[in-house]
């Protein structure tokens, strides 16, 4: 139930009927928060959050070594963020070959990393969600979240937060 109560609340003004879950305690199910304490946001530069993309990457292989019955997605605020999570999954697969195939593009419902212009009818299992924006080095935080601040940017946050049928995890 968790998983659509936002959408429903911000979307469309409670005006969804939903179920309650059985399970409100589930640590596997509904809508989840991990707080990235030592992210920082490379305003001017990168434009990425490369240690909150490290958490995610590693937050991806833990997934699978637990629960690879279970199909996983990413998805993120920009393109910045998609690449550098990408570019963390393959350091780690570099330390870690022996995970490489639950990565690779050969199943339905491969593993996939999109950014929040891009992930429209993509659904899995469990998605992540890397809003990758935050405080930068200094400290100052991020008041412009790329595509979400443009017309139309509420519909592509609802798109986001909707992909999960089990589980879904922001990090930020």
């Amino acid at each position: 139930e968790s998983l659509i109560a936002v959408s429903n609340q911000e979307f469309y003004h409670n005006k969804l009927l939903t179920y309650p879950s059985p399970r409100q305690k589930d640590d596997g199910l509904g809508l989840h928060f991990q707080h990235v304490a030592d992210g920082v946001y490379d305003r001017g530069g990168t434009r990425t959050n490369r240690i909150e993309a490290r958490v995610v990457a590693e937050e991806a292989i833990r997934h699978y070594e637990n629960f690879p019955e279970l199909s996983l997605g990413v998805g993120t605020f920009s393109a910045e963020q998609r690449d550098a999570i990408l570019d963390e999954i393959e350091k780690l697969l570099a330390e870690r070959p022996t995970m490489e195939h639950y990565f690779l593009r050969d199943c339905k419902e491969h593993f996939f990393v999109k950014n929040i212009e891009t992930i429209q009818g993509d659904e899995r299992d469990v998605i992540f969600i890397s809003v990758g924006y935050g405080k930068d080095k200094y400290g100052r935080p991020t008041t412009n979240f790329g595509p979400i601040n443009h017309d139309g940017g509420e519909r592509r946050l609802n798109v986001l937060i909707t992909r999960a049928r089990k589980k879904c995890v922001v990090f930020a």
